[in-house]
């Protein structure tokens, strides 16, 4: 490498120049260099760290007497060490500075004839200064080619995209080569070995099994967050056994050293590929994924996005084994890694306002467009043109390109990191008087990228306005103590452990030599040397020097705009950005206290990490008379928001009361221009004139005609208007997200009750959707049902339970909160996830997470019976969509997928927030697209995941609450948080005449046999017909399960479905008997629940006595008229009740009934106001029977050893009567209404 130096102007040294082979290009070369007689060796690294620690070894390898002069110095900004010696050590971002403001940098040596030597290290990284670094040496080279015998430059890279060498080789004259490094062998064997999608903490605890006491893992995952979580995640699995050490940039080296020096297993970020020594790495684990900022120039915003590394980057983390002892390089990503052998440039993905800046402000006078003929790699000119514009908003560069007077006076100030912060601390200088405050504020804000800061500062530090007054408090206090004594006497360790700040000391410490190093230009500026100490400590002050800078980071609380509580929304015209706060920021809220109204914040952080809002960092609290930028708003009105607006005077009274901005009505919006915070103020005071309060009643619409309906709504009322609570979720939901107030109210005398609803015309009109859609609901509902209603979760008996331990495992993957995310990863993107993993972990988020309850066909097909299905043709296929409401489509999938969805009911007892629902969705990289009826969410899920997609349903809980009934027994179980064994039900259909026990249900599953639990109308066919396809069978005759009346009552009547078989089957035998004149107007079931248990004590009795204990029990017409008819329905056939003198006939004192209804005919009467007459379908317990030829009147009872006596017609056939003596023989089943 030297001979090739020595004989070139310009080389280029390319393959695994990183220690892998320790080749010592880093370190050794410039030593060599230094003894071919080269006067100065100047090197660039990426990061400080490995400036002060290449340096460091120089001087301890390269010197044989410590009293010697240091060989080797070093450079970073606000800081440096040796700087004259020979080898100089500097970052990237400081070498570019000084080519861009420093003309002394390469001079004549005159006394020497070799050149300057630039070695520009890590190239292959491509960060924005390397490549300026590149584009600056290109241009000097050009234009000034007499410096070509001045200087050197190296180009170290691992990998390197041919554009570097193309653009130096295209320099005339200049002496280019490339050096390609040999193929060596490390010191020690390296093994590679591939894991394709292996959970990384799985692998970790695999190797721990293995190695030896000394032995180091290392592994590289994509963020901070990702490693805190891995930290914490396998402390937890291994129960506290393994402990892993976190390792990234914004750590301070003494940090980072202590965590080597302790530990053993440790979780990187990429700031371990070059910057840290292990000294027994035995394994690397390599995600291959990285967290990196893209700017997207049109949106202007950065976001964090995860991607895949280069192949640089890849040898890179290989190449930290094989340096003490053997290695094993374990890759957990699928990607070809040859596929992208370069990274994109950062400048290609980067925010290019302060680069277009810089370039303007310095020597060369021009930006990119005049620079990107010298980059390797240049971004569009799109971009370069966005970056222009904005420089023209920000004021810094006027309408012929040329810097204002605002961008001089920039220039010439320090740099304080970003143009905004120049423009503020500006501001502050000229016109605020609290320069100090922000020159000091810079200092501490200029070493933070992250807020994490503010779990280390004790709450007596901080300060109500926000992050940057807190800041500010704890730079005064060590700055107050470091003007109070001597140089000497300052100890910043002893001051930060008497404040209580000695976790972040590392970061004070280089906030501390920033604010020394600004505070020392300063004192050199005669303009700005006594402004620069002009303090003011006033919030109001800082905050408008701030807004000058950071204007379009004025963000505004939604529940100002009536939106959601705790979102945050730009206040600009272009922009609507969501947003939420930091959680470690200092003005964060308790969730059920109001969020500050007005915030203005430095960081706006896109990630896509994060679901559809950006993160406000370092944030303070403003007020809307502070912000004086030009603003157009725009407010959204419907027809009768506009009519209220010019009926009402309200746009009147608003253009009386602010004057200052223009107002003007179009269309279906108000357009506001002016000054912001008064355009602020206007719009929150049109919004709030906008609220109106309406009522809407929950009334029985029910005709009194229709006694049946008439009276169960009535009831269902009565009862809603006792438990209003079950709206709480539903008044939480709209005035979280919409500011709508909802309140309900019982009316006592008429025992319904009265909604009031306060908000805008819109969002009421919405709310008033939900609630009519209640009404439907509870329209069909028999009777609403409690919320702690069903069967509780329970076990299998032992018997069953033993051969089910596979249903509890299934159980527990739902139920179990304890679950680690490593699980539910494995279930998700193991080697082993199936749809139905995938389903299993949307639905533990469900229910651990929000506690919602799981039922319906996934516990049924999946949980219970471990059943799948798929239909032919690809994934894609399976999906329809289905018109639901008006103008509201919803997903569908084909009915031959097993298990289909997840049907879930959503928590009575708190606010469901669908928003940080769909968060963990996001978090666990589960597609989402969301569909909103006004009485549920429809959830589409993985439409494009290889396993296929998968629908949900969560349902709201006062809805919920209207499903009373059940089609069939297998899908009526449920499951519950923390329940990991255990089933529960939906409806209790464990209690007489059904006593279906949760065994018979799962035995019923394991052997595909269902029970039907309703009289089968078209929608329960439907379900038979599906159930059938897939190979259940039907048993039995259909079970008629009505849910018990409420306490207060004794009787439930519910329709009969027109479409069920019984009904049609009830109105042909009418027609075919009575005469096709009939005309049954409808059918109600009956459930009299004292009627109900005295009848099933008989049966029992009765069967007992009969052979077979079988009690003969028939379904007969009985007809009747006048009191009969409510005295039937309430109190049975006990003549008490129903008329003596309907008992009474040719078989003596008894209860008739016929199984020809043409008989029961001919005991009705016609009701003179509506014509109808009423005839029962009952249940009737016949017995051993007394079979008469002839008429006997005197019976009082059936003869001895019978139950009944079934007389026979002497007349026509099929006319015979059956009677019984006992009413509690006879259970009231179906109420027929007919004409006839």
């Amino acid at each position: 490498m030297v001979n090739t130096h020595n004989s070139t102007r310009t080389f280029l040294s390319n393959g695994h120049t990183s220690p892998p082979v320790l080749i010592g290009k880093t370190s050794l070369l410039p030593a060599l260099l230094i003894a071919e007689g080269y006067e100065k060796v100047i090197v660039t690294q990426p990061r400080r760290l490995l400036c002060t620690a290449i340096c460091e070894r120089v001087n301890e390898t390269m010197t044989t007497n410590k009293d010697d002069i240091r060989i080797a110095g070093w450079a970073v900004r606000g800081a440096e060490r040796d700087a004259n010696a020979q080898i100089l050590y500097l970052t990237d971002g400081l070498l570019k500075e000084r080519l861009l403001h420093d003309t002394n940098l390469i001079t004549n040596q005159s006394n020497n004839t070799k050149p300057i030597v630039f070695c520009l290290d890590e190239v292959h990284e491509r960060s924005v200064n390397i490549d300026l670094c590149l584009a600056l040496f290109a241009r000097l080279l050009t234009d000034k080619p007499e410096l070509m015998s001045k200087i050197k430059i190296i180009i170290s890279s691992a990998t390197l995209n041919s554009s570097i060498p193309n653009l130096y080789r295209q320099i005339p004259e200049l002496k280019f080569d490339e050096f390609k490094m040999p193929t060596l062998e490390t010191l020690h064997p390296v093994i590679k070995i591939e894991r394709p999608n292996q959970n990384i903490l799985d692998l970790v605890q695999e190797l721990c099994k293995n190695r030896q006491r000394h032995d180091q893992i290392l592994c590289f995952v994509s963020s901070v967050s990702e490693i805190n979580q891995c930290c914490n995640l396998l402390k937890e699995i291994s129960h506290g056994t393994l402990t892993a050490y976190p390792l990234f940039h914004s750590q301070s080296a003494i940090v980072q050293q202590k965590n080597i020096e302790q530990g053993s297993i440790f979780f990187s970020t990429s700031v371990a590929e070059t910057s840290i020594t292990f000294p027994s790495l035995k394994y690397v684990i390599d995600t291959g994924m990285n967290n990196i900022p893209v700017y997207d120039f049109d949106k202007k915003q950065i976001t964090f996005m995860e991607i895949r590394v280069a192949e640089s980057t890849i040898k890179q983390r290989l190449g930290r084994l094989g340096r003490t002892k053997p290695g094993e390089y374990y890759s957990l990503y699928d990607f070809k890694v040859e596929d992208e052998k370069y990274p994109i440039p950062q400048i290609r993905q980067s925010d290019l306002v302060n680069i277009e800046f810089s370039l303007r402000k310095s020597l060369i006078k021009n930006g990119l467009n005049y620079m990107k003929k010298f980059l390797p790699d240049p971004p569009d000119s799109q971009a370069i043109n966005s970056a222009i514009e904005e420089l023209k908003r920000l004021g810094l560069v006027d309408s012929q390109d040329k810097l204002t007077l605002d961008g001089i006076a920039i220039s010439e100030l320090p740099d304080f990191g970003s143009l905004a912060m120049s423009k503020s601390v500006l501001t502050a200088l000229n016109k605020h008087n609290c320069g100090r405050d922000l020159i000091v504020l810079s200092s501490i804000l200029s070493v933070l990228n992250t807020s994490s800061i503010f779990k280390a500062i004790p709450s007596s530090m901080k300060r109500p306005e926000g992050d940057f007054m807190t800041l500010l408090n704890v730079m005064n206090e060590i700055l107050l103590v470091k003007k109070s004594v001597s140089a000497q006497q300052f100890k910043l360790s002893e001051i930060c452990e008497a404040k209580k700040l000695t976790a972040i000391i590392y970061i004070l410490k280089r906030a501390l030599k920033r604010y020394i190093n600004l505070e020392k230009s300063f004192n050199l500026s005669k303009e700005y040397r006594e402004k620069a100490q002009r303090s003011s400590d006033d919030w109001k002050s800082i905050a408008k020097s701030l807004l000058k800078g950071y204007q379009e980071n004025v963000f505004l609380s939604m529940k100002e705009l009536r939106g959601k509580t705790h979102l945050f929304t730009r206040y600009s015209s272009s922009k609507n950005d969501e947003a939420v706060l930091d959680l470690q920021s200092t003005l964060t809220r308790a969730i059920r206290s109001a969020p500050v109204s007005l915030v203005l914040a430095r960081d706006v952080r896109f990630s896509s990490s994060v679901r559809a809002t950006t993160v406000l960092s370092f944030v303070g609290e403003i007020k809307s008379k502070w912000i004086s930028y030009f603003l157009n708003r725009k407010i959204t009105l419907n027809q009768v928001e506009k009519e209220k607006l010019t009926s009402d005077n309200i746009l009147i009274t608003e253009k009386q009361n602010f004057p200052k901005i223009q107002m003007q009505l179009n269309k279906h919006a108000v357009n506001l221009e002016g000054s912001a915070g008064y355009v602020l103020n206007a719009e929150l005071d049109i919004l709030q004139r906008l609220v109106e309060e309406i009522k809407y009643p929950l009334i029985n619409k029910f005709k009194s005609s229709a006694i049946s309906d008439f009276e169960r709504m009535k009831t269902n009322l009565e009862r809603v208007s006792k438990m209003l609570y079950i709206f709480d979720p539903m008044k939480w939901r709209w005035e979280a997200q919409n500011q709508v107030k909802i309140t309900a109210n019982n009316n006592t005398t008429n025992n319904d009750c009265e909604i009031i609803i306060e908000g805008q015309h819109s969002q009421n009109k919405s709310v008033k959707k939900e609630l009519k859609s209640f009404l439907g609901w509870l329209k069909n509902c028999t009777v609403i049902r409690n919320v702690n209603s069903g069967v509780p979760p329970q076990t299998l008996k032992p018997a069953m339970r033993k051969t089910c331990l596979d249903i509890e495992e299934r159980i527990s993957r739902i139920t179990d909160s304890k679950r680690t995310s490593i699980e539910l990863w494995k279930s998700l993107k193991g080697s082993k996830a199936t749809r139905e993993t995938r389903m299993e972990v949307v639905a533990w988020i469900s229910v651990c997470k929000f506690d919602c309850r799981l039922e319906g066909g996934f516990v049924r097909d999946w949980v219970v019976g471990n059943y799948t299905a798929r239909p032919s043709g690809d994934s894609t296929t399976w999906l329809n969509t289905v018109s639901n409401e008006p103008y509201e489509t919803a997903p569908t999938l084909n009915k031959e997928l097993i298990p289909s969805d997840l049907d879930c009911h959503l928590p009575q007892n708190k606010y469901f927030d669908i928003d940080k629902f769909l968060d963990n969705l996001h978090k666990y990289q589960i597609e989402y697209e969301v569909f909103r009826e006004s009485w549920r969410y429809i959830l589409l899920l993985d439409r494009n995941a290889k396993t296929g997609p998968f629908t949900m349903d969560l349902i709201e809980p006062h809805i919920a609450l209207t499903h009373d009934r059940i089609d069939l027994d297998v899908s009526n179980l449920s499951l519950d948080k923390n329940y990991t064994k255990e089933l529960g039900m939906r409806v209790d259909i464990t209690i007489k005449p059904y006593s279906i026990e949760l065994e018979t249900i799962v035995d019923n599953i394991k052997n595909k046999r269902f029970q039907v639990l309703r009289p089968i109308d078209k929608y329960v066919q439907i379900r038979i017909d599906k159930m059938q396809n897939r190979g259940w069978t039907q048993l039995g005759q259909p079970m008629n399960v009505i849910p018990d009346p409420p306490s207060k009552y004794q009787i439930v009547v519910v329709p009969l479905p027109e479409s069920t078989a019984l009904y049609k089957n009830l109105v042909q035998l009418m027609k075919s008997d009575i005469g096709n004149q009939v005309e049954v107007l409808f059918i109600d079931q009956i459930k009299n629940l004292l009627l109900e248990d005295a009848y099933l004590a008989i049966k029992q009795l009765i069967a007992k006595q009969c052979t077979g204990y079988n009690p003969n029990e028939r379904e007969l017409f009985h007809g009747t008229k006048g009191e009969g008819i409510g005295g039937i329905l309430n109190d049975g056939s006990d003549d008490r009740y129903c008329g003596t003198k309907f008992r009474i006939g040719k078989w003596g004192r008894g209860v008739y009934f016929a199984d020809n209804p043409g008989v029961s005919h001919r005991y009705t009467e016609v009701n003179s106001n509506d014509q109808t007459r009423i005839m029962y379908y009952n249940k009737v317990l016949l017995g051993n029977e007394s079979i008469l030829d002839e008429p006997n009147s005197e019976l009082m009872l059936a003869p001895p050893g019978f139950h009944s006596t079934h007389g026979k017609s002497s007349g026509q056939a099929n006319d015979d009567e059956y009677i019984v003596y006992h009413d509690t023989q006879v259970l009231p089943y179906l109420r027929i209404t007919y004409k006839a």
